[in-house]
């Protein structure tokens, strides 16, 4: 196991340091996910706000910017851990002109270099599909003070039009990254009280027509499907491994649930 992890490790550290060529795959997206990251950054900041003058790590380096930034809190301390050199200095280039000054450290997210029960919050974004699941849960629940938040906006893979899209843009992703599906959030839910806060359902089509015809990621269309999938989301809540993402929101179990 340690052997794969580092070469898993390994393979996601070189991609990263060479750089994805995501510019397609953004574009074809950027109308379905406009509404849902404003609600996205309120949900994160009115949780945060509720931990106040946390102890925070961050396993990435770019959700501080949507999640902790514009939400007025003032963390003791801001970690931010990459596995690659390049993708923490785009987070350093990011924090020149915001008010929050994370601390930026190099570090494999299978193995956090911080004593048990150490943070708070321990948040990310698009992060933990990367990594081998259970030994990264294993490692956040170990950090993660009792009572602490959990914090993760994540891909999922049921999605059918967000599956068609990353088919055709495998350039876009790592060799190892892998959305979730149900079985990824039971996972989780062995570790940590979660919940589930769906996006993007009708969204998804609606937003690539959108994208196609309009300039403007915020009009009716966008909006109605929105609306739509908030109520689906309310109404049906088996439907949500269907939702294109996933955000987060737990905190640690006492001891890990028994299989």
């Amino acid at each position: 196991m340690a052997k794969s992890l580092y070469a898993r490790a390994e393979r996601e550290k070189a991609t990263y340091e060479t750089g994805l060529r995501r510019q397609t795959y953004n574009r074809i997206f950027r109308h379905t996910h406009h509404l849902y990251r404003m609600k996205r950054s309120e949900l994160a900041g009115r949780l945060l706000r509720s931990v106040p003058h946390a102890t925070m790590l961050e396993v990435g380096c770019d959700a501080w910017v949507s999640f902790a930034e514009p939400s007025g809190i003032e963390p003791e301390t801001l970690i931010c851990t990459n596995i690659a050199q390049r993708e923490l200095d785009m987070g350093i280039a990011a924090a020149r002109d915001t008010r929050l000054r994370p601390d930026f450290r190099l570090m494999d997210a299978h193995k956090l270099e911080f004593p048990d029960q150490h943070f708070d919050v321990v948040f990310g974004m698009s992060i933990l599909h990367h990594l081998e699941l259970e030994v990264a849960l294993r490692e956040v629940w170990r950090v993660l003070k009792p009572g602490g938040l959990l914090l993760f906006a994540e891909p999922l893979d049921n999605n059918p039009v967000g599956r068609l899209v990353r088919r055709f843009t495998p350039q876009a992703r790592t060799s190892d990254e892998r959305p979730f599906r149900s079985g990824d959030l039971a996972l989780i839910e062995k570790y940590f009280d979660c919940d589930f806060h769906y996006e993007q359902l009708l969204s998804v089509p609606a937003g690539v027509v959108s994208g196609l015809l309009l300039t403007n990621p915020d009009n009716p269309l966008t909006r109605l499907a929105f609306r739509a999938d908030e109520k689906l989301a309310q109404l049906l809540p088996a439907v949500g491994p269907y939702y294109r993402f996933v955000l987060i929101a737990g905190r640690p179990r006492q001891t890990p649930v028994c299989s």
